[in-house]
């Protein structure tokens, strides 16, 4: 009997994409970064998405949402300011 094939996602998280974004630019590869023209953008539009609704979210949610940044940024080599107080709650207006 044949066992059933086992995949593996290795898709990047967006810290991940972060990094390597960060090195084709440090290494002037404007070639690359112009075809991920579309991921930058969806990128930003998806932060400015969450924070439109971060407010607004239940304790759950927001707590969630705060530690993946926290995730994602440290993936990045930036570490999370671990004094926030705010869990997501400040207003970007």
């Amino acid at each position: 009997m044949q066992k059933p094939a086992t995949t593996i996602d290795l898709t990047p998280t967006w810290g991940e994409v972060g990094n390597i974004l960060r090195r084709l630019i440090q290494g002037g590869e404007t070639k690359a970064i112009e075809h991920m023209d579309s991921e930058l953008a969806r990128a930003f539009a998806a932060c400015e998405a969450l924070q439109a609704i971060q407010k607004d979210l239940p304790d759950d949610l927001r707590e969630k949402a705060c530690a993946v940044m926290d995730a994602e940024m440290t993936k990045q080599g930036y570490n999370p300011n671990p004094n926030a107080k705010t869990k997501g709650k400040e207003s970007h207006e």
